[in-house]
């Protein structure tokens, strides 16, 4: 597991996470390995991008990643180039690493299934060409980074998830949507985004986080078939400050952004097999809706997706939940038991529990007793 920290805390260019990105995955990876990739925000497209190098290089192994800083800045090239011949001298230049039969390729689908990242889960992809416009003042030279269309989902990505936010204004931070290639559809690649109340925020921050439990648990619900999730620790996390999806958005064109280009987020009026889209059924617990979305949802009832189990048990289980971080258990964690059919927790092979519900709280003790042992000693 590697974990990045985020981007929009950091005055680091995108170009670095993804270098710290790729680097990690090549370095670390082995045949057979699956790949997951998740992001929020900016942080959401540097996953994309990290992903979309995956596809277009395959995984390198440990000599042949002494050749990707080369690989990296012909990429860049490649991106601000306009000149046709130097785009296919680049494209030359790269070829014995995008060849179908290039070592990393080969090595990426050891199982040959023709997918070579497992799961890509990401809320609010930000940068929609390239950079965002907040840094780059809309420059048109440098607002693709590689040269490759990063709204296209990639054919060797198997899942692809993708939390939207219906109720962000903020020109700067407009959504990047996936869309699905007719290839992906036929190889039976499975792309699902949903919009939920709330700009981006929805992914936590705030004291009251009803919003960020909903998209949490929605990810949650889509990944749980292919990655093992620890269910006791996820089931200590709502905290519900309102009925099930009725909290208020907060709203994000405050203080600085006050000023920020405001938008109107195109949402989907109807389903395809393009962009997958889909309402979150809590958002119609609101107070209100847009007049348009509700206009849409009235004729196009088919937008608002099933809640998944995991979220069901979440909404059924929602007006009970009391849990602390001390408890033993609570009503959603007996919930989701239930509704999974699985342990709440993760164990290692030998039965040892790698993470109980006051994990942090043991953690603090045991470095309490240590210290404590020493100053005795």
């Amino acid at each position: 597991v590697f974990y990045q920290s985020g981007i929009g805390s950091e005055k680091t260019f995108y170009s670095e996470y993804v270098v710290g990105d790729s680097s990690c995955s090549h370095s670390n990876y082995a045949p057979g390995d699956e790949i997951f990739l998740f992001g929020f925000s900016r942080g959401a497209y540097t996953a994309r991008m990290t992903a979309m190098f995956i596809g277009e290089i395959g995984v390198l192994d440990r000599t042949e990643m002494d050749n990707f800083a080369h690989i990296f800045l012909t990429y860049q090239k490649l991106g601000k180039s306009k000149d046709d011949q130097e785009i296919r001298s680049l494209k030359k230049e790269l070829s014995p690493w995008t060849h179908h039969d290039s070592p990393g390729k080969i090595r990426a689908d050891s199982d040959d299934d023709s997918f070579s990242i497992k799961l890509v889960g990401v809320y609010e992809t930000v940068g929609s060409l390239g950079l965002p416009e907040e840094l780059t003042h809309s420059s048109p030279h440098i607002r693709n980074l590689f040269g490759f269309n990063d709204r296209t989902l990639g054919e060797h990505i198997q899942y692809a998830y993708q939390a939207l936010a219906l109720n962000e204004t903020r020109g700067d931070f407009n959504c990047c949507k996936f869309e699905q290639s007719p290839g992906g559809l036929r190889k039976g690649q499975a792309l699902h985004q949903c919009w939920f109340t709330g700009p981006p925020f929805f992914s936590g921050g705030y004291k009251a986080h009803d919003l960020a439990d909903l998209t949490l648990f929605w990810m949650a619900a889509n990944v749980e078939d292919h990655l093992a999730l620890d269910y006791k620790y996820l089931g200590s996390l709502p905290h519900p400050s309102a009925q099930w999806g009725a909290q208020p958005p907060h709203d994000p064109a405050t203080g600085i952004y006050a000023l920020a280009h405001k938008i109107q987020r195109t949402l989907p009026t109807e389903t395809d097999n393009i962009t997958h889209e889909t309402i979150h059924r809590s958002v119609l617990e609101q107070s209100s809706l847009y007049p348009q979305l509700a206009s849409d949802l009235s004729a196009h009832p088919q937008l608002v997706g099933p809640l998944l189990p995991l979220e069901d048990a979440l909404r059924r289980h929602w007006p009970a939940l009391t849990p602390t971080v001390n408890d033993s258990s609570s009503p959603l964690t007996d919930a989701v038991q239930h509704a999974t059919g699985k342990d709440t927790g993760l164990t290692t092979e030998a039965g040892k529990r790698v993470r109980e519900k006051n994990w942090l709280g043991k953690i603090v003790g045991e470095i309490k007793s240590t210290i404590q042992d020493t100053l005795d000693n």
